[in-house]
């Protein structure tokens, strides 16, 4: 029951204005190396970025949560469903997670795009940057 408290307010704390939506809109992997989010100047600007991950990562776990829910009701009627999690929602995870070089999680969140988006991953620059960003950051490159 504790659980379900903190759930509900974890949720009431991450609801966004259409100001801060309208400033992470904005950000994405250009930002990196320009955008320096642990200097002080740019505290508020990263604890939009951290309150904008925990709100994406919420709806990729209600979205995973709906799912098995659903799938046990198909499973039963032997019928098959996909989860709907938008592929863009994993691209802008991974820029908020690069921007706070958070490069394992953000080579995760690019990996899950690339999945969901393998024919046509490449016509996203901003997401092949980021995840050029992050092969570098490992030296996971070839020449």
């Amino acid at each position: 029951m504790n659980k379900t408290i903190n759930r509900a307010e974890d949720t009431d704390d991450i609801a966004m204005t259409a100001q801060e939506l309208h400033i992470l809109s904005d950000l994405d992997s250009r930002q990196y190396g320009f955008l320096q989010l642990n200097i002080s100047e740019n505290s508020k600007k990263k604890a939009l970025v951290v309150k904008a991950v925990k709100y994406l990562q919420l709806m990729v776990v209600q979205a995973r949560r709906q799912y098995r829910q659903s799938e046990n009701v198909i499973h039963q009627k032997g019928g098959s469903k996909n989860i709907s999690i938008d592929p863009k929602t994993w691209v802008k995870l991974g820029h908020f997670h690069l921007l706070l070089e958070e490069y394992r999680k953000a080579l995760s969140a690019y990996q899950m795009f690339y999945k969901t988006q393998a024919e046509n991953h490449w016509m996203d620059p901003t997401f092949l940057y980021g995840l050029g960003l992050v092969y570098f950051h490992y030296n996971a490159f070839q020449w």
